[in-house]
C-alpha cells in the first residue's frame, strides 16, 4: 500500500468535522474488484449497529440515456462505454451533495442488457458512503467531496482475465472472445492508460493486488469502524448536553462557551493495522484540526495518510 503524503499549506482542508458523512472514492480498472471491496466492508458491518449507517453507490448506475443515434451505435457493438462522457457525472455530484447534506436522495436503477435506467431507489442518510467506479476519482468537483479517496492498483492481464471470465458467463450480455478482445483493445484499454490510470495520482491509497490485498483491507475496515465509533459517541455526547440544557436553563450559556470535548480517532486492537487520531479540537467548534498531526493509519509499520487535503465538507452548496 502507497499513500501522497503531499504537505499542503492551507489548514483549512483538515478541518473535517465528525459529524459530516464520509465520501469514500474507490477507483481502479475494469475488474479491479472496485465493488467486492465495498462488499468486504458492508459485511463486515452486517449486524453491528453500524449495518445501515454504510452504503454504496456505483458510478455505472450514473451512465446518462444514450440518443437516438448512439442507441443504434450501442446495439452494433461499436459504442464506447468507458469514456467519461457517456456518464451524467452533474446528477451524481446532485445526489452525493444531498446525501453529505444527511438527507435521503434517489439514486438511478441500471440496465446493464438494455443499457437504460429502469428507475429509481431511495438512499437515505448515511454515515459512510462508498462510491465506486473505474471514473470515480476523475472529475474534481467530485474529488473534493471526498474525505479518502482509493485506488486499486491491479495487473492490466488479472483485470482482463476477469473480465473475459465475467463477460462470457453472462453479465446483462454474452461476449466471444473475439467480441471482446475488440472491445478490449478499441475501447476499455485506451480509456484506462487516459483517463483511470492518470487519476491514480489523486489517491490517498494505493492497494496493489485490489480485492485480494487483505491486511490494507482489514485497514480500511478499521478506519470506518473508528470513525462511525466516534461519530456515535460526539452524536450521544451532544444529545446528553442538549437534554441537560433543557432541563437547566442556567447552564447554557456556558455550555456555548466552552466546547464539547469529542475524542478523535482511538486506536484499533487489530494486529492487522491500528489507527490513530492526535489531532486537537479546533476552539469553539467540533472539528478537528489535523494540521499538526493527520489522521493515520498504521500498518506492518507504514504511516498511511487516510485524510484527503481536498475535502470541505464545510463548504458544500445546498
Amino acid at each position: 500500500m502507497s499513500i501522497d503524503a503531499s504537505a499542503y499549506a492551507d489548514p483549512n482542508y483538515f478541518n473535517v468535522s465528525i459529524q459530516t458523512p464520509m465520501l469514500v472514492g474507490i477507483a481502479g480498472g475494469a475488474q479491479a474488484g472496485k465493488f467486492e471491496v465495498c462488499e468486504f466492508l458492508m459485511n463486515k458491518f452486517k449486524g453491528s449497529h453500524h449495518e445501515t449507517k454504510v452504503a454504496i453507490i456505483s458510478l455505472t448506475d450514473f451512465y446518462r440515456e444514450l440518443t437516438a443515434d448512439e442507441r443504434l451505435v450501442f446495439e452494433s457493438g461499436k459504442f464506447n462505454l468507458d469514456h467519461p462522457n457517456v456518464f451524467d457525472f452533474d446528477l451524481l455530484e446532485a445526489t452525493l451533495k444531498k446525501l453529505l447534506h444527511s438527507k435521503e436522495a434517489e439514486v438511478p436503477v441500471w440496465d446493464p442488457a438494455t443499457h437504460s435506467r429502469k428507475g429509481t431507489r431511495v438512499l437515505h442518510a448515511v454515515d459512510v458512503l462508498l462510491l465506486e467506479g473505474t471514473l470515480a476519482l476523475y472529475p474534481k468537483n467530485l474529488r473534493d467531496l471526498m474525505f479518502m479517496k482509493v485506488f486499486l492498483d491491479v495487473d492490466s492481464d488479472s483485470r482482463l482475465l476477469r473480465r473475459a471470465k465475467k463477460l462470457t458467463e453472462g453479465n446483462g450480455r454474452t461476449m466471444g472472445i473475439k467480441e471482446l478482445l475488440t472491445e478490449y483493445v478499441n475501447f476499455v484499454k485506451p480509456m484506462f492508460d487516459e483517463f483511470v490510470a492518470p487519476s491514480k495520482k489523486y489517491a490517498d491509497i494505493i492497494i496493489p493486488r485490489g480485492y485480494e490485498n487483505t491486511p490494507a483491507l482489514q485497514v480500511l475496515e478499521h478506519h470506518l469502524e473508528d470513525h462511525l465509533h466516534t461519530r456515535s459517541k460526539a452524536s450521544n455526547t451532544t444529545s446528553t448536553v442538549s437534554a441537560a440544557s433543557a432541563a437547566s436553563p442556567l447552564s447554557s450559556s456556558s455550555a456555548s462557551s466552552s466546547p464539547l470535548p469529542i475524542n478523535t480517532l482511538s486506536s484499533s486492537n487489530s494486529s492487522i493495522g491500528q489507527l490513530s487520531s492526535p489531532g486537537k479540537k479546533l476552539d469553539n467548534s467540533n472539528d478537528l484540526d489535523r494540521t499538526a498531526s493527520p489522521l493515520s493509519i498504521k500498518s506492518n509499520h507504514t504511516d498511511v495518510l487516510a485524510t484527503s487535503a481536498e475535502s470541505r465538507y464545510k463548504d458544500i452548496p445546498e
